[in-house]
């Protein structure tokens, strides 16, 4: 027998850990920006803490599936489509209410929260994805450098591993409101959204991240304007 799994049995488990990741006992601990793995928070770590950390969370995710394929969980697609409908009774309710922007994050939250829970009652996995996802967290431990590193980045080829990456638009977007007597400088929005999107920044450079940000500050907030002798926005909350 080889010593390792073969690339297309690796990736097909793999798939099945990213279409259950929500499923694991503990949060993804490394994720994929496209160039590093890095903790969630942003952190670059080392190989043989990311092998560690990435074949204790395949084994502990295999070991739930199992539980569910052995002690028959068996999907519920009724329960699905009336969580489906949920969903989609949460988006009508959108337009028909006239929700306010916090509001409307909040009600597509939940939905897709919903639809999560739809999708994984859908899925049923089997037994022997569940012993090939074993095998490839074993391999993920075991392997040498250069095949642990090729299985991390067969996995990178899933969104479930990617790191989430917020463009600075979408970064604006939630940004909370304060009443217009609250002005807040050009510096301290470039500050909390390089503290928030780390990864976004470098991949964007100072000067094009900047240019991006405060383009689509002024669109939400206004164009900005010398404020007490240094240039701002007002009415907006950096804690939203």
């Amino acid at each position: 027998m080889p010593m390792y799994l073969d690339n297309a049995r690796a990736h097909s488990a793999l798939a099945v850990a990213a279409q259950h990741a929500d499923m694991a006992p503990e949060p993804l601990p490394f994720l994929w920006d496209g160039s590093a793995w890095t903790t969630p928070s942003g952190e670059r770590r080392d190989l043989p803490l990311i092998r560690s950390g990435m074949g204790k969370w395949l084994a502990s995710l295999a070991e739930v599936l199992r539980s569910c394929v052995f002690d028959d969980r068996a999907p519920d697609p009724k329960r699905a489509a009336r969580l489906r409908q949920e969903v989609e009774r949460l988006m009508i309710s959108i337009e028909a209410l006239d929700l306010d922007d916090t509001e409307a994050e909040y009600t597509r939250t939940d939905a897709a929260q919903l639809a999560a829970q739809a999708d994984r009652l859908d899925v049923e996995a089997t037994a022997g994805e569940v012993t090939a996802l074993k095998a490839v967290s074993d391999e993920v431990l075991a392997a040498a450098n250069g095949r642990a590193t090729h299985l991390l980045s067969l996995a990178s080829q899933f969104d479930a591993f990617r790191a989430p990456m917020r463009a600075p638009a979408q970064w604006v977007k939630y940004l909370g409101d304060a009443p217009r007597t609250v002005h807040v400088r050009t510096s301290a929005v470039w500050d909390a959204f390089c503290m928030a999107e780390p990864d976004v920044v470098r991949s964007l450079g100072a000067g094009a991240g900047k240019r991006a940000l405060f383009a689509a500050m002024d669109k939400r907030f206004g164009t900005r304007r010398k404020l007490s002798g240094y240039e701002g926005w007002r009415g907006l909350s950096l804690d939203g």
